[in-house]
């Protein structure tokens, strides 16, 4: 050990490192080259020296712990963990470390053959979608900029139960699970939130930190110094529709009934009470939501937002069949849940009575939902015809021009149709997209990706394709000009969903898994692997054949009239015929 400190080839003394610190000092200069790596432990310092012609590697082995908000930090923990480390050795858990990302990559990624800068893209997006949710912990949810940028300082939104939450429920269920718990853990929180606003139930905060407290500000400061008030967190109400969306998708595609029992249901009921004391009863009869801003956050203020209340429908009509699904599950579950709550049968039906008299703005003649009261009333504007999108309306049009405008910033009936396509008749989703598509700028960084999904499953391939590049790129080239705050996480979670969902055909159907893929020109071939209740199903298409294999059983139907068939582990092999596939036949 040197008796007096280190100096820098400046002459700058370096100060000596407690016992707790290491440091590495690397110096270059015209002729001279070094690094200085200072290391202390026990009380003795190391030194090495690498000239030009030499190469030196430095490991460090970390412990940690962790702690709940108020405990004292976890050191026995750390130290336990940094002993196993030790005693295992770095080149033992850089194995691990392998095997570890191995086995989550071997269940994500997409293979699209035709097509190299959007396979870049996908796995791009794929690595921050895997690295971002804990599956063993409730602690934390996933932030709106992943684990990347100090945008929107971590804070949980909608989007990661709408955009995230499919990519982990089909692909590592446990993450799903995990990203549930946390509102779950939340729910007292959002119970208080209703509370404090005059209503019953649960609602989710639009901005969610540790506590589930909403953490929304209430305004912002314009680039002219001018305060813009923040309405999202007193209107944006469709978040606890959204989480109730995301607990039934994922015991949809997990067959998750313990979670649905011992969480989901509770969240499902609980959200629904909150729709159905939010709903007030018109002078027409109807109910109706008023006050509240859609996905579309050009418009605040408005009444009877299509997604917002076929939304909360849907979920009131849900939560209606958790006594029967429930009683299937644990003959003791409905009970104990129904207890809890102080929910007796007569409220259930008090709910179905304001779920079916929702006004949702649809009109069964022309097939095409209103935004909101009024949407089709305001100056017909499409975005195609302002600029080259994606593109801010409010900036280019003014928040004046834009509020009176049929100028969207994101999918938002567009997102119903996506999220709700069970719901629909046919010839829905086509009509709505090609009148919702040109007059969207995609102001967002939610919309490119959810259009992308959409205009795949209605045939506009040629667009589907332009969407997905988008969002695709949409981080890569600093496509909405704030790369520094961190990536677009909901982003890439739409993106997955646009290549599986849209691309893929993938969906749950009652208790059967529908697949049905098309090709856009260009591609020759797509291959992804999900996972559907407790099976592992890889899905590869090349022209018109296409190629399943299971490592264990389930009941998948082809197409959008395919009949469900249990299949068994195996590989299979089917043909498209026309809009359709052939059944399903034994790959030998």
């Amino acid at each position: 050990p040197p008796a007096t400190p280190a100096r820098l080839a400046d002459g700058v003394p370096m100060p000596r490192e407690s016992p707790a610190l290491a440091r590495v000092i690397a110096h270059m200069e015209p002729g001279r080259r070094f690094f200085e790596i200072h290391a202390v432990e026990g009380g003795s310092a190391a030194f090495a020296i690498s000239t030009a012609e030499e190469a030196g590697r430095l490991t460090r082995i970390v412990g940690l712990g962790r702690a709940r908000k108020g405990e004292p930090p976890p050191g026995d923990e750390a130290e336990a963990a940094l002993a196993r480390a030790r005693a295992a050795g770095a080149e033992a858990l850089v194995a691990q470390h392998r095997d570890a990302w191995a086995a989550r990559w071997a269940d994500a990624d997409i293979e699209v053959d035709g097509d190299l800068e959007l396979q870049r893209g996908l796995r791009f997006a794929l690595y921050h979608l895997i690295s971002s949710a804990d599956p063993d912990s409730d602690l934390a949810s996933v932030g709106a900029r992943g684990l990347t940028g100090p945008g929107y300082r971590g804070h949980v939104f909608w989007d990661t139960e709408v955009f995230l939450l499919p990519f982990y429920a089909w692909t590592h269920p446990a993450s799903a699970r995990a990203l549930l718990a946390y509102r779950y853990r939340t729910l007292d929180a959002a119970r208080a939130r209703a509370a404090a606003l005059g209503y019953r139930g649960a609602l989710f905060a639009w901005e969610s930190a540790d506590t589930g407290e909403d953490v929304t500000p209430p305004f912002g400061i314009m680039p002219d110094g001018v305060k813009m008030p923040i309405l999202t967190g007193e209107q944006e109400h469709h978040i606890a529709a959204d989480v109730a969306w995301a607990v039934w998708r994922y015991w949809e595609i997990s067959g998750d009934d313990a979670f649905l029992a011992e969480k989901g249901a509770e969240i499902m009921l609980e959200t629904a009470r909150f729709w159905a004391s939010r709903a007030r009863r018109g002078d027409d009869g109807r109910f109706h939501i008023e006050r509240v801003i859609g996905p579309d956050e050009y418009h605040e203020t408005i009444d009877d937002n299509a997604f917002t209340n076929v939304l909360a429908r849907w979920n009131i009509e849900r939560a209606a069949e958790l006594p029967g699904i429930l009683a299937r599950i644990d003959p003791d579950a409905w009970p104990a849940v129904s207890r809890r709550l102080g929910l007796a049968d007569d409220e259930l039906k008090a709910w179905l009575e304001v779920a079916n008299g929702l006004v949702d703005g649809f009109d069964p003649k022309t097939k095409l939902f209103e935004q909101f009261a009024g949407f089709f009333g305001l100056e017909d504007v499409k975005a195609v015809d302002i600029a080259e999108r994606p593109f801010a309306g409010d900036i280019v049009l003014g928040r004046e021009r834009t509020d009176r405008a049929q100028m969207v910033k994101q999918a938002d009936v567009l997102m119903l149709v996506h999220m709700l396509p069970e719901i629909l008749e046919p010839g829905v989703a086509e009509v709505n997209y090609a009148y919702y598509e040109p007059r969207t700028s995609h102001g967002s960084s939610l919309s490119p990706a959810i259009h992308g999904a959409l205009a795949a499953r209605v045939g506009q391939l040629e667009d589907a394709v332009a969407y997905t590049r988008m969002a695709a790129a949409l981080d890569l080239a600093n496509g909405m000009g704030n790369a520094s705050q961190g990536v677009h996480v909901a982003t890439m979670g739409g993106l997955w969903q646009a290549m599986a969902v849209g691309f893929g055909g993938v969906a749950a159907v009652g208790s059967s898994l529908r697949i049905d893929p098309v090709l856009p020109p260009g591609w020759t071939r797509l291959r992804f692997p999900i996972r559907w209740r407790g099976s592992r199903v890889v899905v590869e298409v090349e022209d018109r054949r296409l190629a399943l294999e299971l490592d264990g059983p389930a009941e998948v139907r082809l197409g959008t009239r395919g009949e469900p068939r249990r299949l068994g582990a195996g590989r299979y092999r089917a043909t498209r015929r026309g809009d359709g596939w052939s059944t399903p036949e034994v790959d030998r």
